[in-house]
């Protein structure tokens, strides 16, 4: 017997799914092969321990740990979507930093550089322009966004969307095939 067939043989031994033959095959190899006695030895020692380990209760209020842990996650995950606004506070908090930024750098340039109205309210809209165009340009690039991945779902389903309007035309064909029959029609 070679070594591979006796570590097969030796796997069918500990899952108990060996015959008499083998098993005095796999012995008499083990009897010879001093690698393979080592192999076995080994084994038998980490299946020992794992039957022994198979014993292990869990403790008597286990369930009830459980039971606990699981409500209160399903507490957490199902909170109403007014109590948890943490995003919308960041975004308010976001947004007004903008305003901060933007805002302060226009009253800073009309206290250091002290121009005539005119000329703080035109850098003013000049700013204001410029971040209504930023904002738009961002809103198209998302937009973009959008209709890539609409048009990749479109293409991934063509098919699909082919025989669905094949199958309304149909149905609407029926259809009025029926109410020209009369069939459809109320009377």
């Amino acid at each position: 017997m070679k070594c591979n067939e006796s570590r097969d043989y030796m796997m069918k031994f500990f899952d108990r799914n060996i015959n008499d033959i083998e098993e005095a095959q796999l012995k008499q190899h083990i009897k010879s092969c001093t690698k393979c006695s080592e192999e076995f030895s080994a084994l038998s020692e980490i299946f020992s321990e794992i039957e022994q380990d198979l014993a292990i209760e869990p403790p008597e209020d286990f369930e009830l740990q459980v039971m606990s842990r699981l409500e209160r996650e399903v507490v957490m995950y199902t909170k109403p979507a007014e109590k948890n606004t943490f995003v919308y506070d960041i975004l308010l908090v976001a947004v007004s930093f903008i305003f901060v930024i933007l805002f302060g750098g226009i009253l800073y340039e009309a206290v250091k550089y002290p121009l005539g109205f005119f000329q703080n309210v035109q850098i003013a809209t000049d700013l204001a322009k410029e971040f209504f165009s930023a904002a738009v340009t961002m809103a198209k690039g998302i937009g973009i966004a959008v209709m890539g991945v609409a048009a990749s779902v479109y293409r991934t389903y063509y098919y699909l969307y082919i025989l669905l309007g094949v199958l309304l035309l149909v149905i609407q064909g029926v259809f009025i095939r029926m109410v020209r029959e009369g069939n459809g029609a109320v009377q």
